[in-house]
């Protein structure tokens, strides 16, 4: 899977603003994981149009193993990953042109 920068991936990809939601996040273009954006979202996900928001964590400088002992919380990131995924998802994006690669994107802080 190819990893891309924030802005490799605002270069490469065009979004579709979510029209059925005038509150959309990510600058008003993330659809739901339920409902009618759902429907959209599947739809979509025919044609390669698809990115999926999600929860990472993948700080290689934590150490799972000892807060999970401790019962400590984990830090959570966001992610892009191209295609229709459905764990860790957080929401969807759809772009305009369809998708040709593999791809995540980590999103900074």
């Amino acid at each position: 899977m190819k990893q891309l920068t924030e802005e490799q991936f605002d270069k490469q990809y065009e979004l579709i603003p979510n029209t059925l939601d005038d509150n959309a996040s990510f600058n008003g273009c993330m659809y739901e994981t339920y409902g009618d954006e759902l429907l959209v979202v599947q739809q979509m996900a025919k044609e390669n149009r698809v990115i999926t928001i999600v929860e990472t964590d993948d700080d290689p400088d934590f150490d799972y193993d000892k807060a999970i002992e401790c019962g400590d919380e984990l830090p959570l990131g966001l992610a892009y990953v191209s295609g229709y995924h459905f764990v860790n998802r957080i929401g969807y994006l759809i772009t305009k042109e369809p998708i040709t690669e593999e791809f995540e994107v980590i999103l900074e802080d």
